[in-house]
């Protein structure tokens, strides 16, 4: 009976949908494809192509619709990430 137990645990572990975490704890420089001091909503889509635009417009502190470089450190130390320059 254990093992039916412990088979059928097993089986529904196997059945759950992975999360799917986009990892946004990126350098800004390889975000800003064309090196303009900032990135556009089409770079940060062409970066997380199954990111969450969310994301950037949270980024987007001043509303200007670009996320600069201070912008983009600035969300991810709200979001805890460690600093990768």
């Amino acid at each position: 009976m254990k093992k039916l137990i412990l088979a059928a645990a097993f089986a529904l572990l196997l059945c759950q949908p992975v999360a799917a975490r986009t990892n946004y704890n990126v350098c800004f420089n390889s975000l800003d494809a064309d090196a303009d001091g900032s990135m556009s909503k089409g770079e940060f889509l062409v970066a997380f192509s199954e990111g969450d635009t969310s994301v950037f417009d949270r980024a987007d502190a001043d509303r200007d619709g670009v996320v600069t470089h201070e912008e983009w450190e600035a969300y991810k130390q709200a979001q805890a990430f460690e600093d990768h320059e």
